[in-house]
């Protein structure tokens, strides 16, 4: 009589160096995907830039057949209507920063400490050749990761044993379910879904479906989205979003750039070298390249290039220079389905990872992913502000030096933070944290260049982040050149008084240094 728990499917799992990642996706290939040989090793090569980037102490947990929810999603809505016969289990690798055996994921002496290692999971999907599928790695998994990025944490487990990972959600394109408009717009809601209970994770099918209601043509196979396209989806599952172009807002195009990522704020972005090529791309920025290292990045920032052009006149005209934080040629991060995640590039050269025909694509235009809640734009926030400084209650002394760091956060995240920082004066603190605000806010940090390469500011301004009359009064506080003043009366003059703010530690709960 045969043993009925012979005939068991069961799960395996192999467990190797970082070094030997490739053969490992080449076996996995061979002997669960049912690949040949000489193919499994040539489609197992799309691998090899993720395990080069990790740290050679690094270890590999293989795990067999696997259950992935994004790729049964395309698996039933798209693939197993196809003739060709497509599997419809996948692949998981699980990351470890170190040594790890079976034994270790059996022993609970050994589970805390290997949940502090594991870094991450890469999944590998049936869908030849384009098999790198779902993953969250962790930066701290990186050879170099010295960036500060927007970051979530992915549950997940390894031979049954729950883990998390700190990291963003990325995805390879499969070409026929997503491409590179519907991965970022799926990699978006992946984040937004796992950190905030406003929003929820949506799979391939669910974005089909809500592009669907405003196109013309069959959505699948894909032929990707366009960037209204991309924003009317983030619209429908719930964010005020706003769409930037080159075109529009020019010199300020840039600087609006750096200020959402500044906020914290995942950006949908095109490029495209149209005029002299015919490459359109789609990917996501999430976070930039910490610039301590570089303190000259800070020197080269040249004065007086904020709008609006009275404000600058009026400043000039006493002699004072205004210094922006987003005018610093920062190395961003990006989110790149054709690349494995945390590419870093400049601005200007966004592809500068890919071969040299792409150096030619540009930023067009950006997705604003905004809160329905934040009415008030990095734009005329910038422009508020520097009104003020012009000619508001406190205009800056003649022959001052003001760097501004302008960023939107949540009220509550910024008073949390403020608690916690130590550095900040305890008086105006507590007048901080007893005023009543939005939920929403936009803080400028006022600085210098000195300061600011210590991570110091020596002044604060907060703006009502839900106003959008710039007519009304947006200011909700402001502390610096030795004067306080806190508005909310129906005049509209504030409560003034004379205390200075020592410099204090700049707030960086926005972006996450993991």
């Amino acid at each position: 009589m045969v043993n009925k728990f012979l005939l068991m499917k069961t799960i395996d799992c192999i467990i190797v160096p970082v070094a030997n990642g490739v053969d490992l996706v080449a076996s996995l290939l061979e002997t669960e995907f049912k690949i040949n040989p000489t193919n499994s090793k040539d489609y197992a090569r799309s691998a090899k830039p993720y395990f080069d980037a990790l740290k050679d102490t690094c270890f590999l947990v293989a795990e067999f057949p696997y259950v992935d929810r994004v790729y049964r999603d395309s698996y039933y809505t798209y693939f197993s209507s196809k003739s060709r016969s497509y599997q419809k289990d996948c692949a998981r690798i699980s990351i470890f920063e170190c040594a790890v055996t079976i034994d270790d994921l059996r022993n609970p002496a050994r589970i805390a400490e290997l949940k502090n290692q594991y870094r991450g999971f890469i999944i590998l999907r049936p869908t030849i050749p384009f098999i790198i599928g779902r993953n969250t790695i962790s930066p701290k998994a990186l050879k170099s990761n010295n960036f500060r990025i927007c970051a979530t944490t992915i549950h997940s487990t390894v031979n049954s044993v729950k883990f998390d990972v700190d990291g963003f959600p990325h995805s390879s394109q499969d070409t026929e379910t997503i491409s590179c408009a519907e991965t970022t717009v799926w990699s978006i809601m992946e984040y937004f879904g796992t950190k905030y209970p406003d929003y929820k994770p949506v799979s391939p099918s669910k974005i089909t479906d809500v592009i669907g209601k405003i196109t013309t043509e069959r959505q699948i196979p894909s032929k990707g989205l366009n960037i209204e396209q991309m924003s009317f989806a983030l619209k429908e599952f719930g964010f005020g979003t706003r769409i930037y172009s080159e075109s529009s807002y020019r010199g300020d195009f840039k600087k609006l750039f750096s200020s959402y990522i500044e906020s914290g704020i995942p950006l949908i972005v095109q490029i495209d070298n149209h005029g002299v090529g015919n490459i359109g791309h789609a990917v996501l920025c999430i976070g930039y390249e910490e610039m301590t290292a570089t303190p000259g990045l800070i020197d080269a920032i040249r004065d007086n290039q904020v709008a609006p052009s009275n404000a600058l006149t009026a400043l000039t005209s006493r002699s004072v220079k205004i210094y922006d934080w987003d005018d610093i040629e920062k190395s961003f991060v990006f989110i790149d389905d054709n690349r494995p995640p945390y590419q870093k590039a400049s601005f200007d050269n966004p592809a500068i990872h890919y071969t040299p025909n792409w150096h030619t694509c540009k930023i067009k235009s950006f997705v604003a992913p905004l809160h329905a809640r934040v009415y008030l734009e990095a734009f005329e926030a910038k422009k508020y502000v520097v009104n003020y400084l012009a000619f508001g209650y406190q205009p800056l002394a003649s022959n001052s030096e003001v760097l501004i760091r302008l960023y939107l956060t949540s009220s509550r995240s910024y008073k949390d933070g403020l608690v916690l920082n130590d550095t900040f004066d305890s008086t105006i603190k507590k007048l901080i944290l007893n005023l009543p605000m939005a939920k929403f806010i936009w803080v400028a940090e006022l600085s210098d260049k000195t300061n600011i390469k210590n991570k110091k500011a020596t002044g604060l301004m907060i703006l009502d982040g839900t106003e959008a009359n710039i007519y009304n009064q947006m200011m909700l506080f402001t502390a610096y050149q030795g004067e306080i003043n806190i508005f909310g009366g129906d005049l509209g003059i504030p409560a003034k008084y004379s205390i200075t703010l020592p410099p204090f530690d700049i707030y960086e709960n926005n972006l996450k240094k993991l």
